[in-house]
C-alpha cells in the first residue's frame, strides 16, 4: 500500500485520539509513524489535544496514557475542524437518512457544534449548509447495514467484542461469528470490518452488508501492538488478499490508458506511457482474482502479458465465451 502525503492537523488529531484509545500507552515515535508526521508535529499535537480537553499523562520510556476524553469543548472551530467533524460521521452509511437509529442524536449533537462556529465563517450559505451540499451520503440505502450499524459503532469505540451472524457468500449460508471489531474500511463503495475470528483463530475481512445480526457483549479486547492496518492492507488491489503474490504487467490500448492513468489505487503501480499512447502497467499483488476482475472490466481494450499461466487462463475464458455468443443459442 503507498504512503499517502501527511495528514492535515486535524486529520492527525483525530488518529492521535484513535490510536490512544485502542492502545494502552503509545510513543511519540510511534504516534508520528502511524500519522506520518515527525515526533515535533506530535508534540505539538498533544498540546492542542490538552487545551482541547483531552487529559493523557506520561509513563515514561511508554509514551502517553489517555486518561480522559472529552464529549465536548468550549471555543469557535474552524471551518476546516468542522468539516473533520461533520464529515466523518457522513462516512458511516445511512446516519443522515431519517430512518437511522442514531439519526436524531447525529443530528442534535452537529446543531451543539454548530452553534460554537463563528456565524460569519460562511457555513451557513444559501442552497443548505455545506453538510447537505456534500451528498456523501446520496448513495442507495442499505437497510441491512444501516441496522447493524448502530452496535458495529458501540463495539468499535468501546473495544467489545461482538456476536454476529454472518452470511457467507462463497459457501451460501449464515455462521455465527465471535469477533473482536478492529477498524472498518472502505473499498470500492463497501465498508469491510477488519477483525480477529475467535472462530478461525485469524484475522480476517467481513463485508458489512452482509452481517445478518450484531450483538455486543460485556467482553472487551485491546488490539495487538503488533498489528498494523496499513501493513495489513498492503499489496491488497482492494481488499481480499490470497496466499501468494503475483506480479503483472498489462497492455491498455490508448482508449482505457486515460482511465487507467486518472486512478488511484491502493497499491503502488508502475504506470508507463507508450509512444503510440497506450500504457504498460506493472504490479504486484496479494489479491489475483479481485485484481482480474478489475482487467476484465477492460474487455478488449486490456491484454495481460505476464504472468504466462494467467495468459492462458484468460484465453480459455475468452474461448469459451467467443463458442457461446457464436453458438447463436441463449
Amino acid at each position: 500500500m503507498p504512503k499517502t502525503k501527511g495528514f492535515l492537523r486535524t486529520e492527525r488529531l483525530f488518529y492521535i485520539l484513535q490510536y490512544l484509545t485502542n492502545h494502552d500507552t503509545a510513543t511519540a515515535s510511534e504516534l508520528a509513524s502511524h500519522c506520518q508526521t515527525s515526533v515535533r508535529s506530535i508534540y505539538r499535537d498533544m498540546k492542542s489535544l490538552e487545551e482541547l480537553g483531552v487529559y493523557y499523562q506520561s509513563e515514561g520510556r511508554n509514551g502517553y496514557k489517555l486518561l480522559y476524553q472529552p464529549v465536548k469543548t468550549g471555543g469557535r472551530l474552524t471551518n476546516e475542524e468542522w468539516m473533520a467533524l461533520t464529515l466523518f460521521p457522513m462516512l458511516s452509511e445511512g446516519i443522515t437518512s431519517g430512518d437511522h437509529p442514531f439519526h436524531q442524536a447525529y443530528r442534535k449533537g452537529l446543531e451543539k457544534v454548530m452553534s460554537y462556529v463563528q456565524q460569519d465563517g460562511g457555513l451557513s450559505s444559501a442552497g443548505g449548509g455545506l453538510g447537505e451540499r456534500i451528498r456523501l451520503h446520496a448513495r442507495p440505502k442499505d437497510s441491512s447495514q444501516i441496522k447493524v450499524m448502530p452496535s458495529l459503532l458501540t463495539a468499535i469505540s468501546e473495544n467489545r467484542v461482538i456476536d454476529v451472524t454472518y452470511y457467507t457468500i462463497h459457501r451460501d449460508r449464515e455462521t455465527e461469528r465471535r469477533l473482536d471489531p478492529y477498524y472498518l474500511v472502505p473499498r470500492e463503495g463497501h465498508l469491510y470490518l477488519v477483525a480477529y475470528c475467535h472462530f478461525r483463530k485469524d484475522i480476517r475481512v467481513f463485508r458489512l452488508s452482509r452481517f445478518q445480526e450484531v450483538k455486543v457483549s460485556e467482553e472487551t479486547f485491546k488490539i495487538p501492538r503488533t498489528f498494523n492496518i496499513d501493513d495489513f492492507l498492503e499489496n491488497r488491489w482492494s481488499i481480499i488478499a490470497d496466499d501468494e503474490e503475483t506480479t503483472f504487467v498489462v497492455h491498455f490500448t490508448e482508449k482505457a490508458a486515460r482511465y487507467v492513468l486518472e486512478g488511484e489505487f491502493h497499491v503502488e503501480t508502475k504506470r508507463e506511457l507508450q509512444k503510440d499512447k497506450s500504457l504498460l502497467l506493472t504490479v504486484t499483488v496479494q489479491s489475483r482474482q479481485e485484481f482480474l476482475r478489475w482487467v476484465r472490466s477492460f474487455g478488449a481494450d486490456a491484454e495481460v502479458i505476464k504472468p504466462e499461466s494467467v495468459r492462458k487462463q484468460l484465453s480459455e475464458e475468452y474461448k469459451q465465451m467467443a463458442e457461446r455468443y457464436g453458438s447463436g443459442k441463449h
